[in-house]
Parts: C-alpha cells; structure tokens; sequence
C-alpha cells in the first residue's frame, strides 16, 4: 500500500506554471476504489483545501470489506504550500497498515535551506515536493511539449530523505472507465536507476488528457496478484471533465 500511494503522486513533468493556469480549486473532491485482484480492497480520497495564503492538500486511504479482518488500513496525509510557488512548507503523515505504524512530520526551512524533521535534519535539494505536494505539482506542469519515450528526472521528500526518481511518458490513450472512456496520457515510474516496474513489477498510470490532468488509473503488479485504482467519484473540478 505504501509503494501504492507514494506512486499515486507521481503523475507528469515538464516546465513552467502559473498560479492563474493551476488545474485545481478549492473544493476539490477525488475518490478512488482500489481493487486486490477481483476484490474490492478499499478507497483512497484526495481533497483541496485553502489555508490562508497557502494550499491545504489532504489524502486518506482505508482498507475496506473483509480486508480490514486480516489487513487494516488507516492512512492520512496532509501538506501545505504557497500559492505562488507551490513550494512545500509542512508535511506530515500518519500510516497504520496492519502491524506498521508510522507518524512524520517536516518542516521546508527555505531561509535555512534545509528540512526540519521528526528525526533529523536534512540539507534541502532545489525543487523539493513530498509525496502528496508533488501530486498537485506536476499536474500544474505544461505537458504541450512532452515526446513519447522521453523521462524526466523526480524528487520527492520521504521516510526522512529525498528520494530520486523518473517518470516515462508512453504516450496518449482511451481509457474505460466507470466514468465513461475519457481520452488519457499513460505513465511509467522509475524508482530507481536501471529498474522500471515492467513485466511482473510493471506500473502504469493513466491521466485524464485535459485541464485536470487527474489520475484516472494506476495498475500494478505484486509478488502475490495485482492492484488497481480507479477513478469512482469526482467533486468540484476546475474543468468539466473531458469524456467521450
């Protein structure tokens, strides 16, 4: 679930943004239905939310059904940024999957250049996001320029350090969905250099292909079956949602 989440959150890359052109607004409701193979597992909620002059971004995933008996899941996440950057300023998080328990806290000290944690305190790379920060991040970014096959380098703040990633754009898709087929841009995270999740540890991530650019999809495989998430219900988009 963790390699799930963090996954979610990482969706598109390219350069530039403006605050008046950001693809989300207050209000925002995002609710996703995550499958075990067949089975029904859980949901994950995403919400947007205004903090004085800052974004208020909140996320939450619960296991459901008969997967509470045997793997209860109760995950929240909370991140703040300015608005005109969309720069990180606090980030924490509160993970409880079935035997692991885990609370995170950190605070982006720009003045400083470094990031205060729970635990310890870390140099502060440039461009820095969090798990669910980099989320609304990227779907700020201009995908106008975007090639097939190209990839582009991530950076993203978790378990007290920067992890380095990549994301390679596969081109445009229609997806299926419950929602209708909605034309879609297909993804594949890398987690590290030299290992892309393909074949049995393959990922893709499809995203709607208009203003929103909200995750419509995420498929993967692991050691034992597979995963899926989808798109179940939406709330005060910025943009109607293109569908066919």
């Amino acid at each position: 679930m963790k390699k799930l989440i963090y996954l979610f959150f990482i969706l598109v890359f390219a350069d530039g943004f403006s605050q008046e052109n950001y693809p989300f607004k207050q209000g925002e409701y995002l609710e996703y239905k995550i499958h075990y193979g067949p089975l029904v597992a859980g949901k994950a909620v995403l919400e947007v939310d205004f903090e004085e002059e800052n974004y208020s971004f909140n996320a939450e995933g619960i296991s459901t059904g008969v997967f509470n008996f045997f793997f209860k899941v109760r995950d929240y996440y909370s991140s703040v940024l300015t608005k005109n950057c969309l720069c990180p300023i606090y980030f924490k998080r509160d993970v409880n999957e079935g035997n692991y328990k885990k609370k995170e806290a950190v605070f982006f000290n720009y003045a400083l250049n470094r990031a205060e944690t729970t635990r310890d305190t870390l140099q502060l790379p440039q461009n820095t996001q969090d798990i669910l920060s980099l989320f609304y991040y990227l779907r700020a970014q201009s995908q106008e320029r975007i090639q097939v096959g190209e990839s582009f380098p991530i950076q993203v703040y978790l378990d007290d350090s920067f992890i380095d990633s990549e994301l390679i754009y596969m081109g445009k898709d229609t997806l299926n969905t419950d929602l209708g087929l909605i034309p879609s841009t297909k993804w594949i995270p890398q987690l590290e250099a030299g290992r892309v999740f393909e074949n049995e540890y393959g990922m893709c991530i499809w995203v709607s292909d208009d203003k929103n650019k909200i995750p419509l999809r995420i498929e993967t495989k692991v050691l034992v079956g597979s995963i899926r998430m989808d798109l179940l219900k939406y709330k005060n988009l910025k943009h109607k949602l293109n569908s066919l």
